[in-house]
């Protein structure tokens, strides 16, 4: 029933936001050429289907040109830290990443030693100017398991419980514990997805999957690597497994959270909402008189129109104290948004 809920819900929203969500998957990864074929097959198993390859260890790093043309990239370095091209302009990043995302991208960074491959370990504070503070929205890098928790490698991560019940948790490894993913601290405005667990691991609530979502851009960091994950085990309903489960939910999460890359026009519009997840109200917010007086309307994931109103003020709340708790999505005009009542 899960699954099935899941492809309405991406149907319905594809519907709503007449996004076409194509996606290029860049595999940055040497250490292990298998991990990149479960990692792509496993986000076949998704809603989410069209998806192009770029190996940059042999073709290098895609132009502007082309990672422009793609709703999403995906940057997955796997369990490498060596040479990564992430990293090919130093800590700045490289400058083909920072011009798509400024452009109004979508990015999703995926691996276990990225930050190793540049920090060599932690501790370290980002500051203006590099990579993972302008656009990862992160302030330090903490922590690394195995190395900084007295070899004993995290058991598992725990979904943070401000963010959307559609990511399975905890999530465990083909291994009894993990080693060498990474525990950082976001910025403010940055959320926490994923956290170290259980409560009795001595470095547990350090978190190791982040989101950031600003005016033109969005970032997702994933601080390990996700073909670790027990994929004999599900937190969902089968035939599906934790693996699959938790790529649905983070492309789910990327795709509904953020304005839609599409139109061209809605590229420089802030549109917003707070608090996200709320209970008895939210705010929209936006920063051009085209919305004022416009009218929004609320959907429930079944793409059923539960409530609408009109954009009074460039900050309008919204009473949702009749609506059940849930996972719903606000439309104005082409704008979109995931919103949760708890």
């Amino acid at each position: 029933m899960k699954r099935k809920i899941l492809l309405i819900l991406s149907l319905s929203f594809t519907i709503l936001s007449f996004s076409q969500n194509d996606i290029l998957l860049v595999t940055d990864n040497d250490f292990s050429i298998n991990d990149n074929s479960t990692f792509y097959n496993s986000i076949l198993t998704t809603s989410y289907t069209s998806v192009t390859l770029h190996d940059s260890n042999t073709n290098g790093i895609p132009t502007s040109a082309v990672i422009d043309t793609y709703d999403l990239v995906i940057w997955y370095t796997g369990d490498d830290s060596s040479n990564l091209n992430f990293w090919s302009n130093g800590n700045t990043g490289n400058t083909v990443l920072r011009s798509y995302l400024n452009n109004g991208g979508k990015l999703w960074i995926v691996g276990s030693d990225l930050l190793f491959g540049t920090y060599l370990g932690a501790p370290a504070t980002f500051t203006p100017g590099e990579f993972m503070y302008d656009y990862a929205w992160l302030a330090s890098y903490d922590t690394q398991t195995y190395v900084d928790d007295g070899g004993l490698g995290v058991p598992q991560i725990e979904r943070n419980t401000n963010v959307s019940t559609d990511y399975p948790s905890p999530l465990t490894w083909i291994y009894t514990t993990l080693y060498y993913i990474d525990g950082v601290t976001p910025r403010p405005e940055g959320i926490s997805v994923y956290e170290f667990g259980p409560a009795s691991y001595p470095n547990a609530g350090e978190t190791t999957m982040t989101f950031y979502e600003g005016n033109t851009f969005s970032v997702m960091s994933t601080l390990f690597n996700p073909t670790n994950i027990d994929a004999s085990v599900t937190n969902g309903i089968t035939p599906n497994n934790d693996l699959d489960f938790f790529i649905q939910a983070t492309l789910d999460h990327i795709f509904t959270s953020s304005l839609s890359v599409n139109e061209e026009d809605n590229k420089h519009i802030a549109f917003n909402t707070y608090p996200n997840p709320s209970t008895d109200y939210f705010h929209i917010t936006f920063n051009t008189d085209s919305l004022l007086n416009k009218e929004f309307k609320i959907y429930s994931i079944l793409g059923k129109l539960v409530l609408k109103g009109k954009l009074s003020d460039f900050n309008t709340k919204v009473s949702t104290k009749n609506l059940p708790s849930g996972t719903y999505f606000l439309k104005v005009e082409d704008l979109s948004k995931k919103i949760i009542k708890y």
